[in-house]
């Protein structure tokens, strides 16, 4: 079952340790931590289910934020071109290792406090699309 590792802020997180004083930016060098990975999900979300899908990304941010290997995150929100996601969100994890520790972690976390993912989307008519990412060197 795909855990929904959601990040949530309304803004964006610095990449390294969370930095509650920079909410605004988000830096990644690739060069000298070519082991990051990315969570990258993108979700429809109905404007009726907006208020309790937030509350999900806070509660989830609030728990991820916390584990080892987290380096940050951003949320988007699309403002036009064609498809039919509203919402991405990009958690940045410092390695494999890191992000496959965290899908556990969130995983029990979810079971602990009697969260079903699945449900709670399928309840609000959310629409996900879940995945995790590395970055491609563009070549020449």
């Amino acid at each position: 079952m795909a855990v929904a590792l959601l990040a949530v802020f309304t803004g964006c997180a610095t990449v390294g340790p969370p930095q509650q004083e920079h909410p605004q930016m988000i830096s990644i060098n690739l060069e000298k931590n070519p082991d990051l990975r990315f969570r990258i999900d993108s979700f429809t979300v109905p404007d009726a289910a907006r208020e309790p899908f937030e509350a999900a990304m806070r509660r989830n941010f609030a728990f991820i934020q916390t584990l080892p290997g987290f380096q940050g995150h951003v949320v988007f929100e699309k403002t036009g071109g064609p498809g039919r996601f509203n919402i991405a969100t990009i958690a940045v994890w410092e390695s494999q290792d890191a992000i496959d520790k965290a899908v556990t972690q969130v995983g029990a976390f979810y079971k602990e406090n009697g969260i079903d993912m699945p449900a709670l989307l399928a309840r609000h008519g959310i629409q996900a699309e879940l995945g995790q990412f590395s970055a491609v060197p563009l070549k020449d």
